[in-house]
């Protein structure tokens, strides 16, 4: 090994070799998130057409709360992913969790309901006939956020990989549910409450094991 015999010596000798790379920008990582949301929402509409009654009232509140938070959980989880993917020492943005609680208490309080009897039907309870479709469809759209995040973290130099997976899950699980769910004309409490927030349980576990070896660095 070549000694040095001052500090500016060693420095130079060290960095020599170093190129300039373009810098990686948070924004950018949130528009290729968002473009990826935008395609597989105009995919899903092209597949499954777009529901009306979202645009004639027809839509039940539950629909819109669930869908409301779906957006929050799905924004949030992005935000926090792009920045996480710059290496740096601070706070992590809580704001991502608290979506998911939030959003968690829909099923706990479809599953009450169904066991009081209320909305114990057919299309609205365990034995849905299309929550199989629900879920299958919103976990095929959210593959595509799921895609357009790993390309963004492998960019950058997240240090929490763990975390970024859980994250990348969320976003993709979120915003994949949200752009088949516009699709979606069922809108009873049950229904949305369990098969419209399964896939974003889903696919947090499925970011959290596929992720970390994709970006590992």
């Amino acid at each position: 090994m070549e000694k040095h015999t001052n500090r500016a010596d060693l420095i130079a000798a060290l960095t020599e070799d170093l190129a300039p790379v373009k810098r990686v920008k948070p924004v950018e990582g949130a528009v290729l998130i968002g473009f990826a949301a935008l395609i597989a929402s105009v995919a899903s509409i092209a597949v499954y057409e777009w529901w009306d009654g979202l645009l004639t009232g027809e839509a039940s509140g539950y629909f819109l709360i669930t869908h409301g938070l779906l957006l929050i959980l799905g924004i949030a989880s992005t935000l926090a992913l792009v920045g996480g993917a710059l290496p740096r020492v601070g706070a992590r943005v809580d704001a991502p969790m608290w979506g998911a609680i939030m959003l968690g208490i829909l099923p706990l309080g479809a599953i009450v309901s169904l066991l009081s009897g209320h909305g114990n039907h057919a299309s609205s309870g365990l034995n849905d006939p299309v929550a199989f479709m629900c879920t299958t469809a919103s976990l095929s759209a959210g593959a595509l956020v799921l895609v357009a995040a790993v390309m963004w973290l492998r960019r950058g130099a997240p240090v929490s990989i763990e975390r970024s997976g859980w994250l990348a899950g969320l976003a993709a699980g979120s915003l994949g549910t949200l752009a088949y769910g516009i699709t979606c004309p069922l809108d009873t409490f049950a229904h949305v409450g369990l098969w419209h927030v399964a896939p974003v349980a889903i696919g947090a576990v499925v970011g959290r094991l596929v992720v970390p070896p994709l970006i590992r660095w």
